[in-house]
């Protein structure tokens, strides 16, 4: 892989160390040092706690590219939302978002290539971590919870790859050797292979991690919790899924009582986050910049933000779906949190377009640079997919249980009917617009087997109403489940092969 190549085919195994996003000592501080840390490479020895501490941090900061555009192919992939056409842009970034909305992406998509890339540069600083720490001489508890972040980054890291890509090249090391042609390349591993290996990570991070993180921003046993319980979700392991997950909630973490507060920059690692990417505003490259993504094309920001700025070319993407909209049921207060139907434009005119709401969050102050951290993992996500996994085994009243605790908090009636079929169209509707817009919904729908009745379906209702849309567009099979290997890391890489279909 290109970049993965670049951080680790050369003769000092050079580890960048990105931008520090966690440095106190405690968690009631801030976790954000302003003075980035950019240096660093395997000539300086792996010695102090420092060290370590500040390796680890470099495998978080890949955290922020790989989710900087994660929406296109986590919510624009799905009935969740699409896009606003714009026919005065043409460039290969606008062109990749089209395509991945609309199933008709090829190898040498940009967006595919942002999340191979970033995943397997933050899989190559946490190699260089493991293959260091446990004969370092380090404090024992701090090796324990450095090793255990590491562990459950990598694991994170490869189950996003084996999600969107299948089978994927396995690295478990840093290079050691320039020319060991057999480190640098390696083919794709099955999908069983990668999956143990996550299991193996995410289940030592467990163990290895505290309750609560030491320091804001990191992960804690809950995180590498909820990872696993996704894993056991995928592969349909459901009553190792419930054990996790009943884990996680004799964690600590609740739901917050308002909905809209959780995802206040000002409340930020809150006790409903149970992992979130950490941002902070301003000119250190450790900026949040996607909420101006999802925000409308207008020429005047000011009327939306308060920030003077022209969103012509940055915003109209992950525009809420009618599909959507009709999924709220009346009186849920997350449709008004989530979702703005209208906006004022530069001559003073109202506008009606649906946009996301969500992460619009003000003061900020600068344009495109807002200090919104973006959620990974929430409390409610926990308590939905405890209840998928016993509604799975037919374990349908427990079920409710834990689907109730997230339908009370949005202010709308508990659930009713009955029947394990009847409660998985519940559960999956629920997940829909709580977890809203986070990235979710497209893995959602191909984990449940859902993906192509439903996407074709959409297609076939918003075709008619889209000119702009391809006839090719929406021919979902199952070869679209994944996405396809960049043709740059082909190109690097000879014993590679391309997913079919591509």
């Amino acid at each position: 892989m290109n970049m993965f190549y670049k951080t680790n085919n050369m003769k000092t195994k050079i580890l960048m160390i990105a931008l520090t996003l966690i440095v106190c000592s405690g968690c009631k501080k801030s976790f954000l040092e302003l003075e980035p840390k950019t240096r660093v490479t395997a000539n300086l020895s792996y010695i102090s706690e420092d060290d370590y501490r500040q390796a680890v941090t470099g495998i978080y900061a890949s955290l922020r590219g790989l989710y900087n555009d994660a929406y296109v192919m986590g919510e624009m992939r799905s009935d969740n939302a699409n896009y606003v056409f714009n026919s005065t842009i043409s460039g290969g970034q606008f062109i990749s978002k089209y395509e991945i909305a609309s199933f008709i992406d090829v190898p040498n998509n940009f967006n595919t290539k942002n999340k191979f890339v970033f995943c397997y540069q933050g899989i190559s600083r946490a190699n260089a971590v493991l293959r260091r720490i446990d004969a370092s001489t380090i404090n024992a508890t701090l090796k324990s919870n450095l090793k255990g972040q590491a562990e459950f980054l990598r694991a994170f890291y490869y189950f996003e790859l084996v999600q969107y890509y299948g089978d994927v090249p396995l690295y478990l090391t840093d290079l050691s050797e320039v020319n060991n042609v057999a480190e640098t390349k390696l083919p794709r591993s099955p999908k069983a292979d990668v999956y143990k290996q996550i299991l193996a990570d995410a289940t030592d991070a467990a163990n290895l991690l505290p309750n609560t993180p030491v320091v804001k921003g990191q992960v804690a046993k809950g995180a590498a919790k909820m990872l696993l319980g996704y894993v056991y979700m995928t592969l349909k392991q459901y009553a190792d899924a419930e054990r996790v997950l009943k884990e996680v909630t004799t964690l600590g973490y609740s739901l917050l009582p308002d909905y809209a507060s959780i995802f206040l920059p000002t409340n930020k690692n809150n006790a409903e986050s149970i992992f979130e990417i950490q941002y902070l505003q301003g000119n250190f490259g450790l900026q949040n910049g996607i909420v101006y993504q999802l925000l409308p094309a207008t020429s005047q920001t000011v009327n939306l933000t308060g920030i003077v700025g022209n969103n012509q070319t940055t915003g109209g993407w992950n525009v809420p779906s009618a599909d959507l909209i009709a999924a709220y049921e009346a009186n849920d207060k997350r449709k008004a949190v989530s979702i703005a139907t209208s906006y004022i434009d530069g001559s003073g005119n109202t506008v009606q377009q649906l946009y996301v709401k969500k992460y619009l969050n003000l003061p900020h102050f600068q344009y495109n640079n807002t200090n919104d951290d973006w959620p990974v993992y929430r409390y409610a996500d926990a308590l939905l997919l405890l209840a998928e996994s016993l509604n799975e085994q037919g374990k349908n009243a427990e079920a409710i249980t834990y689907l109730d605790q997230v339908r009370t908090r949005a202010g709308i009636t508990t659930y009713a009917l009955s029947g394990q079929t009847d409660l998985r169209a519940a559960i999956a509707k629920e997940r829909r617009v709580e977890l809203a817009f986070e990235n979710h919904r497209w893995l959602d729908l191909v984990r449940t087997g859902q993906a192509i009745t439903v996407m074709n379906a959409y297609g076939a209702k918003l075709k008619p109403t889209r000119p702009d849309i391809s006839p090719l567009a929406f021919n979902v099979t199952a070869n679209r489940l994944i996405f396809p290997i960049p043709q740059d890391e082909l190109n690097l890489n000879n014993l590679l092969t391309q997913n079919p279909g591509y």
